[in-house]
């Protein structure tokens, strides 16, 4: 499964992506699935593609989320 940590995020991009949620931390890949449903890790990637100015690519995991509630939270800017 693809996540955040296949794109070899940065401290500050994980701190940013953590904000989103109260009381979420994003420390290591293992946790990170442990703690994290897909639809979240799709939304994760599509914020960090956003952060990295990288639309075509976030276009990619937001299209992936299936639970209208976690697309209608995925805008965080």
């Amino acid at each position: 499964m693809e996540t955040i940590f296949e794109y070899r995020v940065t401290k500050l991009e994980k701190e940013i992506l953590a904000s989103c949620s109260p009381h979420r931390r994003i420390i290591d890949k293992e946790d990170y699935l442990k703690y994290t449903d897909i639809d979240t890790i799709n939304a994760d990637l599509y914020r960090l593609f956003t952060l990295r100015d990288e639309v075509d690519c976030a276009e990619t995991y937001v299209k992936k989320i299936k639970d209208t509630q976690s697309i209608s939270s995925i805008s965080f800017f």
